[in-house]
């Protein structure tokens, strides 16, 4: 991912809804990311930490979150799973109404709606010839 300018992602925070804007400044969330960081003996912190506002500014779409810590933190597929889903549990659950407007707004991370087959009645079909009939 590339850098942005800090007067860029100073543009971008001011365009977020209250509640993220307070989630990336707060108390919570940081002891959140540090207490991570801790139990899994992840040493860049404060990258992690800007990993996590890169999410909450709408930068890292949630679903690349895991790998993205991965990659740039070098961890272990099962330290980076570990740590990602508490990161979701203890930070981004607590906005997680918030980031999905904020990605939809952004058209990132939206699914495709599996398309739904009508099922065809007995009628279209004709009769069943493994029922009895009913007398």
């Amino acid at each position: 991912m590339e850098e942005l300018s800090r007067d860029k992602l100073w543009e971008i925070y001011k365009t977020l809804c209250p509640e993220l804007k307070d989630a990336i400044f707060s108390e919570d969330t940081a002891d959140a990311v540090w207490n991570i960081a801790k139990l899994h003996e992840i040493k860049e912190t404060s990258k992690l930490g800007k990993l996590a506002g890169q999410v909450l500014m709408g930068l890292l779409p949630l679903e690349f979150f895991k790998d993205t810590i991965k990659d740039e933190l070098g961890l272990s597929e099962d330290i980076a799973k570990k740590a990602s889903m508490e990161m979701e549990h203890y930070v981004f659950n607590q906005v997680k109404k918030e980031l999905n407007e904020l990605y939809a707004e952004a058209g990132i991370g939206q699914k495709e709606k599996p398309e739904i087959k009508e099922e065809t009645t007995e009628q279209s079909r004709g009769p069943d010839s493994y029922r009895e009939p009913i007398e």
